[in-house]
């Protein structure tokens, strides 16, 4: 059995400047004067590792008490928290993606030229919550190029500007905008996406095209893991999105001979290294198809 991570793999640059300035945070102030807005990114043994150290999670900023420090998440920061914040002496701690900021800022740049914003994302998630509060929720938000056509009667201006959440696929992205211009007389297209989630979901579907199984490891709640594993299973291979090693199962790898490995950009090396750990041990005891246990040098490692 092999087993073979893509070339991209871990922690993306925003989430690791995030993660250093959570910590840094930690390591100079008090723990329990340190307060997090939602999940600083999506993965949890991150966020229970935060916890243990002391840092008060809470969903809303009225939770948190004047004077105290306030964490962000990498998703962005509401304009009415950060109003709060400044108003009740909290101190932020501004954990936002660059990537994330950018996107906020093109947004109200298109919106003073009065464009008409349309945003491939999801409506729901922390990152678009926090782009549309800057822009007085004036976006059409879609989630696929079906939702946009099945949106668009009445809908799509002659002066559109488009933008993209910063973990969606590229592919995606450009179906949208060319039926986009079909309707608008002008189309202005920025692509928001995040560079390291586009490199990994290329790495990811070209692993999947190698291999006879594929473990994707994040967060159920990661936007850019679970686009992962849908791009991986859409190739067709046995794709298992998990959290941790312990959620792997032995029959998933009886006569396979290649197994693939990915993460998503909000998952630490180490929860990876463990996931890996775990494939080894069950390769080393598993069956073959004559109930034969496979031999313990049969594990080779290719990054």
């Amino acid at each position: 059995m092999e087993i073979l991570k893509t070339r991209d793999i871990g922690f993306c640059f925003g989430v690791r400047r995030a993660i250093k300035k959570a910590e840094q945070a930690i390591a100079n102030l008090p723990a329990n004067d340190i307060y997090m807005l939602g999940e600083i990114i999506h993965n949890p043994q991150v966020i229970k590792n935060f916890k243990k150290k002391g840092i008060n999670l809470v969903q809303e900023i009225t939770e948190v008490p004047p004077h105290k420090y306030l964490i962000s998440r990498a998703h962005g920061i509401a304009k009415s928290e950060s109003k709060y914040a400044k108003s009740h002496d909290i101190r932020l701690i501004d954990t936002t993606c660059p990537y994330v900021k950018r996107l906020q800022k093109l947004a109200i740049l298109l919106k003073r030229e009065k464009y008409q914003i349309i945003v491939f994302g999801d409506i729901k998630h922390p990152e678009i919550r926090s782009l549309l509060s800057y822009i007085d929720n004036k976006a059409l938000v879609v989630s696929s190029l079906g939702h946009l056509k099945n949106n668009k009667e009445g809908q799509i201006s002659k002066k559109v500007g488009l933008l993209s959440q910063t973990t969606k696929d590229i592919g995606q992205f450009n179906k949208i905008g060319k039926e986009i211009l079909v309707h608008a007389e002008e189309l202005r297209i920025y692509n928001t996406i995040c560079k390291a989630t586009t490199l990994r979901q290329q790495a990811t579907q070209e692993l999947a095209k190698k291999v006879d199984l594929m473990v994707v490891i994040g967060g159920l709640n990661s936007a850019n893991t679970c686009r992962l594993a849908f791009l991986s299973a859409k190739t067709g291979i046995d794709t298992y999105h998990i959290q941790e090693e312990k959620e792997l199962a032995n029959k998933w790898f009886k006569n396979k001979k290649k197994i693939g490995i990915t993460s998503g950009t909000s998952t630490p090396d180490e929860v990876t290294d463990k996931v890996i750990l775990e494939i080894k041990r069950i390769a080393e005891n598993i069956e073959d198809s004559s109930g034969n246990k496979l031999n313990k040098t049969g594990v080779k490692f290719i990054k």
